[in-house]
């Protein structure tokens, strides 16, 4: 019995000299299970409809991943010196108009939704001018502005090999 309590004791002084209690092991475990829940719920509050603020998502987002619109008007916002042209209807972005850069395709893929399906792609030329016409839908895009159907249409506007701009588009109630 005196060996147990001798060998009990030798091991409550280990844990009061490194600081250790039972009661610091629960509090350490609870803190990072909260540090967890937080960073999940970050995330789940910066969802974007694609993989950066893009098609569909707020002005607020716009800002928050590009910064303040260079020039804006009622609708119209221009990001990041002019490489994105944002209209935005009822505070989503429904148009994004991007220029080429010495006539290659501008980067499209992270400004679309993430869940994305092509449904049709067509061409048209007339003259040297080429126009492809691609029609995709969005679950995402549905959610965030119904009026959409979750329907979009990616617009490539090339001059014989190289592009003029690319035009992404979800205005509901458009005719086309």
């Amino acid at each position: 019995m005196k060996k147990q309590l001798a060998v009990v004791l030798a091991i409550l002084t280990l844990f009061v000299s490194a600081g250790c209690s039972p009661a610091d092991t629960q509090d350490a475990n609870k803190a990072q299970t909260t540090q967890e829940q937080q960073v999940d719920k970050g995330k789940a509050e910066k969802a974007t409809i694609g993989e950066v603020a893009g098609l569909g998502d707020t002005a607020q987002d716009w800002e928050a991943e590009f910064g303040h619109p260079y020039a804006q008007g009622d609708t119209l916002k221009v990001y990041k010196g002019g490489l994105y042209e944002v209209v935005f209807e009822k505070d989503r972005a429904v148009t994004i108009t991007l220029p080429a850069k010495d006539g290659k395709e501008p980067a499209t893929d992270t400004l679309l939704p993430r869940d994305g399906k092509k449904q049709s792609e067509n061409s048209q030329q007339t003259g040297g001018m080429t126009m492809i016409v691609e029609k995709w839908h969005s679950d995402m895009l549905e959610k965030a502005i119904p009026d959409t159907k979750g329907t979009y249409t990616v617009m490539k506007n090339k001059n014989g090999k190289e592009y003029d701009s690319i035009i992404v588009d979800c205005t509901p109630n458009l005719k086309k």
